[in-house]
C-alpha cells in the first residue's frame, strides 16, 4: 500500500529507474481497451448496521496480521475503530459509509505482544470476494479535510497468491489511492523488480476541486494493462508491454482481493513530511484530531465490474 514497504528483513528496497511514459501519464487514447459489457460482480454500499463479514473480513494486528512501513497503530477488530455511520446530518454517504477510526489508546498491547498507542481500522475481501481483470472503485471521503499530516488511508488490492507460495510483492500490489495529509493522491504498483520505492507510480491532484470532497477512485484492469482514474477522469495509465520494455516482471493475470484500511505515521509519510517526533511520520497536530477523536476515513460504497 505504499511506495515505500519495509520487506520482512526490514530493509527498504529502492529502485532508481524510470517509467517515462507513466510518470508523466498517459494519453488516453493509448488507454488499455476492454470493449465487452460489464456487470456488476460486487457491490457493498454499507446500508447494514454493521459490517457484512459475508463481504468483507477484519485484519488484527498480531493475529492475522503483522506491522509493516513502521506504522504506529494496531488494527483490531472493535466497533470503535470499524463501524457503519448512518449520520444523515454530516456525512454526506449515499447510504450508509464504511468509517474506519483510529484511537488514541496509549500503551495497547496487540495479541502478539507488540505495543502501540493507537488502535485502527483494516478490512479486506479475501477469501470472500478474488477477482481477475475488471474495474474496481470505491466513493471516498478523506480524514480531516485531507489536511492531517501523517493520516495514511489507502484503498489497494492484492494478489492472492501472498499466501501461496507468492509472498509480497511477487504477489504483486495495486495502489488505487493512498493520502498521506497533502493536497494531493497517489497511485502505485508493486511487483518483483518495482517495489518500495517503486517507479510505477503517480500523484494525482485535485486541479479545480476541494480534496476534502468524495470522490470516486477507480481502476480498469485488462490483460494488458491497468488504467486509473478520480471521478471518471483518467489521472494515469500502465501497460504490459511497458513492463516488458524494462525486463519487470509482469504478475497481474492471478487474482486479486480489495483492501481498505487507515494508518497513522509511518515510511511513506515520514518520507513526505520529515517528521520524526513524536511519532515516525506522525506529527503532534496529527495526533491531536486522533486523540480529539475527529479522524475518520469514510467509505460509501464499493464496486466490482467485469
Amino acid at each position: 500500500m505504499t511506495r515505500n514497504r519495509l520487506l520482512a528483513g526490514g530493509a527498504v528496497l529502492a529502485l532508481f529507474v524510470s517509467l517515462p511514459s507513466a510518470a508523466a501519464g498517459a494519453n488516453p487514447a493509448e488507454a488499455p481497451k476492454d470493449a465487452k459489457p460489464r456487470a456488476e460482480v460486487f457491490f457493498d454500499d454499507f446500508s447494514g448496521s454493521e459490517l457484512d463479514r459475508s463481504k468483507w473480513q477484519v485484519e488484527v494486528t498480531g493475529e492475522n496480521f503483522g506491522t509493516v512501513n513502521n506504522e504506529q497503530q494496531a488494527y483490531v477488530d472493535s466497533p470503535e475503530t470499524i463501524y457503519i455511520d448512518h449520520d444523515d446530518s454530516g456525512t454526506g454517504a449515499q447510504n450508509g459509509a464504511l468509517a474506519l477510526h483510529p484511537r488514541y489508546q496509549q500503551g495497547f498491547q496487540a495479541p502478539d505482544g507488540g505495543t502501540y498507542d493507537f488502535v485502527s481500522g483494516r478490512v479486506k475481501t479475501e477469501d470472500k470476494f478474488e477477482f481477475t481483470y475488471g474495474s474496481y472503485s470505491a466513493r471516498i471521503k478523506l480524514p480531516e479535510n485531507a489536511t492531517g499530516s501523517g493520516l495514511w488511508p489507502a484503498w489497494w488490492s492484492l494478489g492472492t497468491s501472498i499466501n501461496e507460495g507468492k509472498p509480497w510483492p511477487e504477489c504483486g500490489e495495486v495502489d488505487v489511492m493512498e493520502h498521506v495529509g497533502e493536497p494531493w493522491t497517489s497511485s502505485a504498483m508493486h511487483g518483483p523488480e518495482y517495489n518500495g520505492d517503486t517507479p510505477i507510480t503517480h500523484q494525482q491532484n485535485f486541479e479545480g476541486k476541494d480534496p476534502a470532497d468524495w470522490h470516486t477512485y477507480r481502476v480498469d484492469w485488462t490483460p494488458e494493462g491497468f488504467t486509473f482514474f478520480v471521478d471518471d477522469t483518467q489521472t494515469y495509465q500502465v501497460t504490459k508491454a511497458e513492463f516488458d520494455a524494462n525486463g519487470w516482471t509482469w504478475v497481474f493475470d492471478d487474482p486479486q482481493y480489495m483492501i481498505l484500511n487507515f494508518a497513522t505515521g509511518g515510511q511513506y509519510p515520514q518520507n513526505v513530511n520529515g517528521v520524526t517526533e513524536p511519532y515516525p511520520g506522525l506529527p503532534q497536530e496529527s495526533v491531536d484530531k486522533i486523540k480529539a477523536g475527529t479522524a475518520r476515513y469514510l467509505i460509501d460504497w464499493v464496486k466490482v465490474e467485469q
